[in-house]
């Protein structure tokens, strides 16, 4: 951890003329190398606080980070006359070291206003605050429905049946007559939550406890019951990638205001690293981000599970028993579901077979987002499966060798000891558009390189590195390793008791 001289360059309040906005820009002489400079600025009132990014530059040896913020929105549901501020600086290796500052956000001075507030809007904004408004008022007769202290209901749209973090909480509640367990799944945007709008409702309404594993749309819209524990079991392990609020100031769709993720109670990660990323990311409190650990990662350590996956994988493709595999599993680029790609020409399995030689073959593992086809020459037909409708974890159990690009499947590998190498042939473009929350070069486990050739070298050679593997595995999951599901569910418990 580097630290560094603080310096305050500006703070404005009201900003350009604005009551309820503030510039706030601020500057750091690390004592120490900078790797890959990362700056959030801490809002807190009383039991509330709010980690946001702010904008990064280098200039003669001083990290400058700058941001505006519109401060009647900070917190959720709380309109703060006070707001203290303090910083996170990291050097892009760690969490980052905290600096208090004297600097107080007044908000006394001006007449909050919801009607100046919603002109001001982005279009997008408005519509979500209409749509808000709308199902609020359609569901002003569910929220008559009385709590039902023992129900716990799971929600998601990221598929048609359960999968992931949700499937293994559930099925850890399903069969325990202590507990009125309800799930809805149903794949799809807006449109396919509207189908559903009459169950969500009910369920909604009269649970003490609510699962999600990512942006679940209707919940953004409807408030929930005050008796009611929502928390995010979000699909991704650690904190790999910037999501969420930590997009802000950069490209994303997200206002400081908006209303998506931030009724969250609590949301659980995989490790005490990740805490204050995922409380960013959400725009929630540090505190409600509990280390509990990746309940879908429960079952790769687990040797019936282990065994039984490996028996079905091999029994579709019986050409693969016999072979080391390389899996290829890369994540995707561009803004997601429906609009995403990847450039298949960068990875070509027969090139890379043509150097690892006939004792490897090469599985492919794609997002499920991507709908490119991988092929390969009737030459080594006999070394190649397309595995993309399995699980993740699944096709880990026969990997011998991970080459990834920027996908937190790392995550999961680093718990079954995989060696790793990363394809990183656009990695500036990739960090300008979507960026990450550690430097990357210092962070992944293995080594990179910008061709499919050096790639298969490194993999011949087996240059991966057992020991950056071990310590990136214990640094993402700490002491969760195989006791998530118990982890949540010893949780959630406690939540019903109180």
């Amino acid at each position: 951890m580097v630290k560094a001289e603080m310096k305050i360059e500006k703070f404005i309040q009201p900003y350009a003329g604005r009551d309820n906005f503030a510039e706030i820009q601020v500057s750091f002489r690390p004592l120490g190398n900078v790797v890959s400079p990362r700056v959030a600025v801490v809002f807190s009132c009383g039991k509330d606080n709010r980690r946001l990014p702010m904008t990064v530059s280098t200039e003669n040896g001083r990290v400058y980070a700058h941001g505006v913020y519109e401060t009647d929105y900070i917190f959720y549901d709380v309109k703060a006359d006070k707001i203290s501020v303090s910083f996170i600086f990291s050097d892009g290796t760690d969490n980052g070291e905290s600096y208090e500052t004297d600097l107080v956000i007044d908000n006394t001075k001006f007449r909050h206003s919801p009607l100046r507030h919603f002109i001001s809007m982005t279009k997008r904004e408005k519509k979500k605050a209409l749509t808000s408004f709308a199902l609020n008022a359609f569901s002003l007769p569910f929220r008559l429905l009385k709590i039902r202290q023992n129900r716990i209901s799971f929600f998601t749209n990221r598929t048609d049946i359960p999968t992931g973090n949700i499937k293994a909480v559930y099925d850890t509640f399903k069969d325990d007559d202590n507990f009125d367990v309800h799930i809805v799944c149903k794949a799809g945007g807006m449109k396919s939550a509207y189908s559903q709008i009459f169950k969500f409702l009910k369920l909604y309404m009269t649970s003490r406890v609510v699962f999600v594993d990512d942006y679940y749309h209707l919940i953004t819209y409807v408030k929930k019951k005050k008796g009611t524990q929502l928390i995010q079991l979000w699909h991704a392990c650690g904190a790999f990638k910037t999501f969420g609020f930590s997009r802000f100031h950069k490209d994303s769709d997200l206002q400081i205001y908006s209303p998506n993720h931030r009724q969250y109670d609590y949301a659980v990660v995989s490790s005490p690293q990740a805490c204050s990323f995922y409380a960013e990311a959400f725009g929630i409190n540090e505190e409600k981000a509990v280390a509990l650990g990746s309940p879908r990662c429960d079952a790769i350590m687990d040797a019936d599970n282990q065994h039984r996956v490996k028996e079905e994988l091999y029994s579709c493709y019986p050409h693969l028993k016999d072979k080391k595999i390389l899996t290829f599993a890369p994540t995707f680029r561009g803004r997601g579901n429906g609009d995403c790609y990847y450039p298949a020409d960068k990875f070509n399995a027969a090139r890379v077979l043509d150097i690892l030689g006939d004792e490897w073959a090469v599985v492919i593992k794609l997002h499920p987002y991507l709908k490119e086809k991988f092929g390969i020459d009737e030459k080594y037909s006999s070394q190649f499966a397309d595995c993309s409708d399995w699980d993740v974890n699944d096709v880990l159990q026969i990997t011998d060798f991970l080459v990834t690009d920027y996908s937190s499947v790392i995550f999961e590998a680093s718990l079954l000891d995989i060696p790793m190498a990363f394809l990183t042939f656009d990695l500036e473009e990739f960090i300008a558009g979507r960026d990450f929350y550690y430097d990357f070069k210092s962070f992944i486990p293995g080594p990179m390189a910008d061709t499919d050739e050096k790639i298969a070298l490194i993999v011949k050679n087996n240059e991966g590195n057992p020991e950056a593997v071990r310590q990136f595995k214990q640094r993402a999951f700490g002491d969760t390793v195989g006791t998530a599901c118990r982890n949540v569910k010893d949780f959630t418990v406690n939540l019903l008791k109180r």
